[in-house]
């Protein structure tokens, strides 16, 4: 069975006093590298100014035919998208709750439910 590639995310707000970036994104992408990186920029631009990328999760899918995961994190001041069809024009974008910061061990359980 072949896997969909899709695009999840997630944020939390730090209501922490001067805190200038105050939402922290996470991001799980399943897809070819190159659209991977594509669509990181993407989400870079809807959401900017962007703090530092965190590469949580990145991974080859065994089987898959060359699709990747790769879940990271960055902090915004912007704690929603401008237009979410520029960053992935799919049914497959969506906000998930149980996507968040953690671990690689944490992720991997996550990633295997995302890829069914």
């Amino acid at each position: 069975m072949p896997i969909v590639r899709k695009v999840r995310y997630n944020f939390k707000i730090d209501t922490g006093e001067q805190i200038f970036q105050r939402f922290r994104w996470t991001v799980a992408v399943l897809n070819e590298p190159r659209e991977i990186e594509r669509i990181s920029e993407r989400f870079f631009l809807q959401l900017a100014p962007v703090g530092e990328e965190t590469i949580n999760y990145e991974a080859l899918i065994p089987n898959s035919g060359g699709i990747h995961c790769k879940v990271f994190s960055f902090s915004s001041e912007k704690g929603k998208f401008l237009d979410s069809s520029k960053i992935y024009s799919s049914k497959q974008l969506r906000k998930d709750r149980d996507l968040w910061e953690r671990d690689e061990v944490g992720l991997e359980g996550y990633v295997s439910r995302l890829i069914k």
